[in-house]
């Protein structure tokens, strides 16, 4: 079984959603390199919950398409498949890139000072008390706002300047030719996915998604997905979290996750394929005839079980 083809043929774009299930039904009995997949027409029908009219249709339609090449063995009376994982692994890519939008940049407002700052000449005395240069302000309005209010606004400042500067040519300070320039305010907070969908590549962005381990969501998925196991009453103790967030980091940089959500499909198709084993299921008997051991969420995280479930050990 391969987790990693399952889940590239999950980005792709096949054309055809029952060719989609089926393809993704073969990487589930594939290896790696796409081979050593021989499910019977059978299995691919039941997992697959297809019409079993269209199943000969459909694998032609893959065939045809180079999604798989179908090695057929008369004497056995059945088939076996070999998967284009170099095809898969190219429109998967294709489909994230184009997936990935970037925040539309939105035109800023500006708030224009002009400043009038008062030194004094050499020799002259200043309060100590009013070291602050003096300044006048225009304020320019925003959209939305009330233009006569502003004006009022503008007035008020001005008429306060003038009076500040009357003082100073009193004091003896010179006025200096005022120079103008322009306050930018600060740009409006983006979320982490949105600053790292702008700044970051995708593999930064999957070390970053690894980071941030959604140990609820997952903890219901397993839920979800496998209702009859052993269900999770509390997720405080320190030793489970670790192993759950060490697995979503793993899978996140090995997969290259561009989102949360490409973490909960990735880890929805293990547990799915869990479900698929009667022997992590407890449904064979031992010999006195009593349920045998089933396996659980803590149990299924540890590094070794992890590995080896992915690797098909529990899987007839």
């Amino acid at each position: 079984m391969s987790l990693i083809l399952s889940f590239k043929v999950g980005k792709c774009y096949i054309g055809n959603r029952t060719a989609k299930d089926i393809l993704r039904c073969l990487a589930d009995y594939a290896d790696d390199n796409g081979e050593n997949c021989f499910p019977g027409r059978a299995t691919i029908v039941k997992e697959t919950e297809i019409n079993k009219n269209s199943f000969a249709a459909t694998i032609s339609f893959l065939e045809s398409n180079g999604w798989i090449k179908i090695n057929r063995h008369q004497k056995a009376n059945s088939n076996s498949y070999e998967l284009n994982v170099a095809k898969i692994f190219s429109e998967s890519k294709t489909t994230e890139n184009q997936t990935v939008v970037l925040k539309s940049s939105q035109p800023k407002t500006s708030t224009t000072v002009v400043p009038k700052t008062g030194r004094p000449k050499n020799g002259s005395t200043q309060n100590p008390y009013n070291c602050c240069p003096k300044t006048s302000t225009t304020v320019v309005p925003k959209s939305g706002q009330d233009p006569v209010m502003i004006q009022s606004i503008n007035s008020h400042i001005h008429n306060r300047s003038s009076e500040q500067n009357s003082d100073d040519l009193q004091s003896g300070s010179k006025i200096e030719t005022p120079e103008e320039f322009t306050l930018t305010p600060p740009e409006e907070n983006e979320s982490p996915e949105q600053e790292e969908a702008k700044e970051l590549t995708p593999k930064q962005r999957s070390i970053q998604i690894g980071k941030r381990c959604p140990q609820e969501k997952l903890v219901e998925l397993y839920h979800e997905c496998l209702p009859s196991l052993k269900q999770v009453r509390t997720w405080t103790t320190a030793s489970r979290r670790q192993n759950l967030a060490a697995r979503w980091r793993e899978m996140s940089e090995r997969q290259e996750f561009q989102s949360e959500q490409d973490g909960l499909d990735f880890f929805r198709g293990f547990f799915e394929f869990v479900g698929r084993s009667p022997f992590l299921l407890g449904q064979i008997k031992t010999r006195d005839g009593n349920r045998s051991w089933r396996a659980d969420l803590p149990w299924l995280i540890k590094a070794e079980n992890f590995a080896n479930v992915c690797d098909g050990k529990y899987h007839d």
